[in-house]
């Protein structure tokens, strides 16, 4: 039974009289292609689903994010695009009741541009740095374009190690911090500006500088512990020191020592299906007591739902000994949660996404859209706020970080659709607001929604994991390309920094080390898809600053 939030949040594209008691959801619609390509517009067209009662609306998404809704008589829509941008479309059926397809084929499209370009942008100028410890801090003039400087490519000793990105609209920064260097050591830096057509300006004058003695800032030093083929996903250290993460699209748990060597896996976890998407293995967790009772847990995409498994490892992972924990979180291509983290109380929190389906977030009776709380046998807590319910809190749209802090408080990071990403402070109960409300747009004043301590724009977030050492919150974010930094101070989060801005690509888990660091994975191909083995991605390790 939906609740009467729920009922005020379905969208108006839904016809009156919404059929009661139809949870059958249409078929996914198929037979996707574009035409009548231009720089500016492309049009979609795809064949009808089906329902049992009848299609009420159809969803476009563009990688994740909803870009219109259009009514179920409809099979076609024209679409915004810009020149030169890769667009990977998919349409999802809702039914009057609104039940949610999973999602249709993928089709991507790379628009022209409007005009031909091929004037590169002037170069750089008054590139200064100033190293404090084993961090340098970059700044220049801007470049200027006959169109727009959308990226400046920053080169250490002629190797680029970072790009800071922008567009016509919001052109990019001009300034760049390399973190993590050797101390006492002399750097030689140049940067260009290139434009949206790929055309590069010559390098800057170059800037020599030499660091300090040593670390005088929060970050160190970064070390490329392991190269992977597929997506790190999950990870967590062992007490003895050892570190298991899951392959996304491979279904297994690898294991290394904290340098990378014996590299091995494990096994592969039993019924995971992928979702030509962001679906497969996907958070890890392990018992407060994994010394003595070997508890590994896992959040992972079945062929019908998300759900969490426990399973012994003893340097094996013992697939006869599987638990199903939780079953029912809703699945789609896009919008699975995840991440796991087990709270100072002993219970095992969970970050479930809305499976696309918005509605569900704030229906009380699906564990879409929520943060989940559950004993580690997989039972319901009597002390949760809905009696009976592993619910925690709702109005989540696609959460995938969860932490704690030294208060025993509770942190998580959200993806928005296009306007801003969240980190909430979660409490018992809360309504967060989705999809009413996306971090602060939207209808925002309704009664009982708690607001988010930060926001950030997607197109310079889109974050994932997130972890915290010695009440600092660290997140990892995908499209941003970054690590934001800050401080936890009482309700707030101060002194927010930027570190890896472009340096290591899309980051998608940052976990806390068992030595007070840092792990970090980077998620920078094949993540839009479930090809095992398709991706080039590191596991690396951070060193903090006192």
């Amino acid at each position: 039974m939906r609740t009467l939030a729920a009922i005020l949040l379905i969208p108006a594209l839904l016809a009156p009289g919404a059929a009661a008691g139809d949870t059958t959801p249409p078929t996914a619609p198929a037979e996707l292609r574009v035409d009548a390509v231009t720089c500016e517009s492309a049009v979609l067209t795809w064949s009808a689903a089906t329902d049992d009662v009848g299609v009420a609306a159809y969803d476009v998404y563009h990688d994740g994010q909803l870009v219109r809704s259009v009514p179920g008589d409809t099979t076609s829509a024209t679409l915004p695009v810009v020149g030169g941008a890769t667009w990977g479309w998919y349409v999802n059926a809702r039914d009057a009741a609104g039940n949610v397809s999973q999602a249709g084929p993928t089709v991507t499209v790379t628009p022209p541009f409007c005009e031909a370009d091929r004037e590169a942008p002037t170069t750089p100028g008054g590139l200064s740095a100033t190293a404090t410890g084993t961090t340098v801090a970059l700044s220049w003039a801007a470049a200027t374009d006959d169109v727009a400087v959308t990226a400046y490519v920053v080169h250490r000793d002629g190797e680029p190690v970072g790009t800071v990105t922008g567009s016509a609209a919001n052109p990019p920064a001009t300034s760049f911090t390399d973190s993590g260097l050797r101390p006492r050591t002399g750097y030689r830096y140049t940067v260009l500006a290139r434009d949206a057509q790929g055309n590069a300006s010559a390098r800057s004058e170059p800037v020599d500088v030499t660091t300090g003695a040593g670390c005088a800032g929060p970050v160190c030093g970064v070390a490329e512990v392991t190269a992977e083929s597929d997506l790190p996903w999950g990870l967590v250290q062992l007490p003895d020191g050892s570190v298991l993460y899951g392959r996304r699209d491979v279904f297994d748990i690898m294991v290394m020592n904290p340098d990378g060597s014996g590299k091995r896996s494990v096994g592969t976890v039993p019924d995971v299906a992928g979702t030509n998407g962001e679906g497969g293995v996907l958070g890890l967790a392990i018992s407060p007591d994994f010394a003595t009772d070997g508890w590994l847990y896992v959040y992972h995409t079945s062929a019908t739902d998300n759900r969490i498994v426990r399973i012994r490892y003893d340097g094996t992972l013992r697939t006869e000994t599987r638990e199903v924990l939780l079953t029912g979180i809703p699945r789609n291509k896009y919008h699975n949660g995840g991440r796991l983290r087990f709270g100072p109380d002993g219970m095992l929190y969970a970050a479930a996404g809305d499976g696309q389906d918005p509605d569900q977030a704030q229906d009380l009776a699906s564990l879409g859209g929520k943060v989940l709380r559950l004993h580690p046998d997989g039972s319901v807590p009597a002390d949760n706020p809905f009696a009976g319910s592993y619910v925690w809190s709702y109005g989540h749209r696609n959460p995938q970080g969860l932490a704690f802090d030294s208060r025993g408080r509770l942190w998580e990071q959200e993806f928005g659709n296009n306007v801003m990403d969240e980190t909430n402070l979660v409490v018992r109960g809360g309504n967060y607001g989705w999809p009413a409300c996306e971090g602060t747009a939207g209808d925002c004043a309704g009664p009982g929604l708690i607001a988010p301590v930060r926001t950030y724009p997607v197109a310079a977030a889109s974050c994932s994991g997130i972890a915290v050492v010695r009440d600092v919150l660290y997140i990892a974010c995908l499209r941003g390309t970054r690590v934001y930094r800050a401080v936890i101070s009482g309700d707030t989060l101060t002194d927010v920094q930027q570190y890896f801005v472009g340096t290591y690509g899309r980051l998608r888990t940052v976990e806390p080390s068992i030595d007070g660091n840092l792990w970090l994975t980077t998620s920078t191909r094949g993540d839009k898809d479930s090809v095992p083995g398709n991706s080039a991605e590191r596991v690396l390790k951070v060193t903090l600053g006192e």
